[in-house]
């Protein structure tokens, strides 16, 4: 007897449930479920025939009753690509629904939520769709202002093309049209135009002084790279262009300037015209890259007066330059200015340290000269605190090197200052052999900075006690301090 079609049926259902997996798209499940039912009603229909007839032809129903199906599970690239689309077909619909809440949406916090919303679900969804040619802006103003308004800062809605599911969506941020924007006041009429047209004449003029400009360089050229003007005196200016021939002066009349810049220090000492005047005549002879005796000279000079007037920034950077015109062969006092050097750096207090890098620039044959081996004895001195020794070469300082150790002759004199009150006390040591050990001309001037340093002098006697200023501080001079 053949078994009721209805337990056939559970049969199949079971059968079927065992082998298609729980975790299916809907659109997979429905199919299984009609190739199930398909198959189960050709079975049923062979079943009242005979044995053998239902034998043979059983097969042939159920291959051909599930033959789409057989094919989806057994090939799995075609399933994955099936449930991807599905999926971005899903989160195209939740992007449309965002985007129309979003247009309907004017609280400013729920509108960045959405938009946060909408980023995060962007990369979830179809990839959009080449336009051949993008949409121009929106022509209604105030619907965009409208728009702009609800977002907030001039920036419109978020849009897109996903009404219908499945479909690319084209993620767009619309700025607000300038035909949207309020016009500010004041900015049309006969104002508006007379200013614009002033500013067309300011470029105008600054074209034609550009091509003057050229036009003066081509002189400059022409005339062998040197300057035109014959101007003894000039004031410096930091070069903010290509300089002109008419503003430069040629190495003839630089030299006039120079002996000028001279004769006018030597009547009447003024440092800040006279260094105004050096660096004009140094830009003019950089600027026509003239480097020969004339430079050296002007450089010299320069160093010299800043030296005088305590300008030992000014002085480094002509020492520099120096240094590099010495190298090129060319004439001047290289002894000399190493000297200063050397003593510069044993005076500036944030570059003791670096005396030995100082020592090792200066070249060897100028290491045996007399200026060169004074620099050294001086920082030498200085460096172990033999005072006597660094009064008997202060006297003998070449050139402007007073100047420079003028900055190390306070401490030193505070030092013989002090070590004498502790060597003699509680004898008294008469102002003469004071004055000699401070380096001083007279018994008056020793009494006088020695009390500044706050020791007792005797002024009755002629000496100082040593007694009474041992028990003093001693320190630098309080006219220097203010005290």
């Amino acid at each position: 007897m053949p078994k009721p079609q209805d337990g056939s049926i559970k049969n199949k259902d079971k059968k079927f449930n065992d082998e298609v997996p729980r975790k299916k798209s809907k659109s997979k499940r429905m199919n299984a479920a009609a190739g199930c039912v398909k198959s189960a009603s050709s079975d049923s229909s062979t079943s009242t025939d005979s044995g053998g007839q239902s034998d043979g032809r059983r097969p042939a129903a159920a291959g051909t009753g599930t033959a789409d199906d057989g094919d989806a599970a057994t090939d799995p690239a075609a399933a994955a690509s099936k449930n991807t689309a599905a999926k971005r077909a899903r989160a195209d619909e939740l992007l449309s629904r965002l985007n129309k809440k979003l247009c309907t949406t004017t609280d400013a916090k729920k509108r960045l939520a959405l938009q946060a919303k909408m980023l995060r679900l962007l990369p979830k969804c179809s990839q959009p769709e080449p336009e051949p040619k993008p949409k121009p802006p929106p022509e209604n103003p105030a619907a965009t202002t409208a728009s702009a308004a609800g977002g907030g800062g001039g920036t419109a809605l978020l849009s897109g093309h996903s009404d219908r599911p499945g479909t690319s969506f084209a993620f767009k941020l619309l700025r607000t049209p300038t035909a949207a924007l309020p016009t500010a006041p004041g900015l049309t009429g006969p104002e508006e135009d007379a200013r614009r047209r002033l500013r067309q004449n300011r470029f105008g003029d600054a074209a034609a002084a550009a091509q003057e400009g050229q036009q003066d360089d081509v002189a400059l050229v022409e005339s062998g790279g040197y300057g035109t003007s014959e101007a003894l005196e000039k004031e410096y200016l930091r070069l903010t262009s290509l300089p002109r021939a008419s503003d430069v002066r040629p190495p003839v009349v630089l030299a006039a300037a120079l002996k000028q810049v001279k004769a006018k220090w030597l009547q009447r000492p003024d440092y800040a015209a006279a260094s105004e005047q050096l660096k004009a005549i140094r830009q003019d002879l950089t600027v026509q890259h003239v480097r020969d005796a004339l430079t050296v000279d002007v450089y010299e000079t320069h160093g010299r007066l800043a030296i005088e007037s305590d300008d030992l920034a000014e002085f480094r950077r002509c020492h520099g330059v120096l240094r590099q015109l010495y190298r090129e062969g060319l004439p001047g006092n290289p002894a000399e200015f190493e000297a200063y050097g050397l003593l510069y750096t044993q005076a500036t207090a944030a570059a003791r340290n670096t005396l030995a890098m100082e020592l090792s620039q200066v070249p060897p044959p100028l290491l045996e000269h007399s200026f060169v081996r004074h620099a050294m004895d001086v920082c030498a001195a200085a460096r172990s605190g033999n005072y006597a020794r660094f009064m008997a070469l202060y006297d003998g300082a070449p050139r402007m090197s007073p100047y420079i150790m003028d900055r190390l002759l306070g401490q030193m004199r505070r030092l013989a200052l002090q070590s004498t009150v502790t060597a003699y006390k509680p004898l008294p040591v008469p102002l003469s052999h004071l004055a000699a050990q401070l380096g001083l001309e007279t018994e008056e001037e020793a009494a006088a900075l020695t009390e500044q340093y706050g020791a007792v002098v005797d002024r009755e006697r002629g000496c100082l006690d040593t007694r009474a200023s041992a028990a003093q501080p001693l320190g630098p001079p309080r006219a220097a301090t203010g005290q």
